[in-house]
């Protein structure tokens, strides 16, 4: 079971809510870092589960993460995504094994010339 938690009041989601879905990214540089925050036009269950994503409960939570997320003591708050959030992996059937095939890599070689 996959549980949803505003990243601004911790309040769980239920299945019949409609929430925010982001997707959050930082970016540190020699000389300066960058954040930003995508706001997504629609809930996609695949995106929710991402280490970046960012569940907001309503617009007031959002706007508040926003701000703060954006703000000029931002700096000095921990960098967006550095600690992954916690994640349960939701499985319909344990006992399937999945099983990963690669092949070997073929290197090329090249006759010398006569």
């Amino acid at each position: 079971m996959i549980q949803y938690i505003c990243d601004w009041c911790s309040r769980p989601k239920r299945s019949e809510q409609a929430w925010i879905l982001g997707h959050a990214a930082e970016a540190v540089g020699v000389t300066s870092a960058r954040r930003e925050v995508t706001i997504l036009t629609a809930w996609d269950r695949e995106l929710a589960v991402h280490p970046l994503a960012v569940h907001f409960c309503s617009v007031e939570c959002k706007d508040k993460y926003m701000a703060r997320i954006f703000s000029p003591q931002a700096a000095t708050l921990p960098l967006v995504g550095s600690v992954p959030a916690r994640l349960v992996v939701e499985r319909s059937n344990p006992r399937k094994k999945v099983a990963t095939k690669t092949k070997p890599r073929k290197s090329r070689r090249h006759r010398r010339a006569a």
